[in-house]
């Protein structure tokens, strides 16, 4: 999983890398400053959430303004637990697909405070399976039978990506590295099932982690900047 990404050499690694934690952290800013009043934020909102952005027609159609707002509202809540504002906010959107916008919860908590808690989809970790990339960094034989393990093991993670030059202060890293190994997964498995002529017509691994982390109107942002 370490070995150079052939897929990534076009460009400079280090500096995709550099340019995903950039776009991250302006994530985090829009959603900390984001206020829920207008249909507009609600597309805004959906829009970064990658896998969701599909449902924004569904949700909208069947949740009122005003619970769209309560709900993100809740997220947003510093003074309530994980648990609470993920179930909450699940219960009062309406429309799309539940385990999607339970995902949701999950990711906007961690870009609204990635210093406290860190990426956690089912792509990151399958309660119900016990699937997932963080499974492929476990040791072997291990395997995490709860919430408290699971976050202890992104702690563990967090730490040894510290050690090697990725110290952030958050859990932007960690992400990156789980989300990548995902996409390096699917990528394996999509060149043993297609010819491998096409491959070269497929995203890099990099591109494709920032299109996951839902990164890309930051990064245009960024891009265009510099341009």
């Amino acid at each position: 999983m370490l070995d150079k990404d052939i897929n990534n050499t076009v460009s400079d690694p280090k500096k995709s890398l550099s340019l995903i934690l950039d776009s991250m952290k302006m994530k985090t800013d829009f959603l900390k400053n984001l206020d829920i009043k207008t249909e507009e934020d609600v597309r805004k909102l959906f829009e970064i959430i990658f896998y969701a952005k599909k449902y924004v027609n569904d949700v909208i159609s069947q949740t009122p303004l005003p619970l769209l707002s309560k709900a993100y509202s809740v997220l947003k809540d510093t003074s309530r637990s994980y648990n609470e504002r993920v179930e909450e906010f699940s219960s009062l959107i309406k429309g799309g697909n539940k385990k999607d916008v339970e995902d949701m919860a999950k990711e906007i908590i961690h870009f609204l405070e990635p210093e406290k808690y860190p990426l956690w989809t089912r792509w990151v970790w399958n309660k119900e399976r016990n699937t997932g990339s963080i499974t492929y960094v476990l040791k072997d034989n291990v395997t995490l039978k709860n919430e408290d393990e699971f976050f202890k093991a992104l702690s563990e993670l967090k730490s040894v990506l510290d050690i090697f030059g990725l110290d952030t202060g958050n859990y932007y890293p960690t992400s990156v590295f789980l989300v990548y190994a995902y996409v390096r997964l699917l990528d394996y498995t999509t060149h043993l099932a297609i010819d491998k002529k096409a491959a070269g017509l497929l995203p890099t691994h990099l591109t494709t982690t920032a299109l996951v982390l839902g990164l890309k109107p930051f990064i245009k942002v960024i891009k265009y900047a510099h341009s």
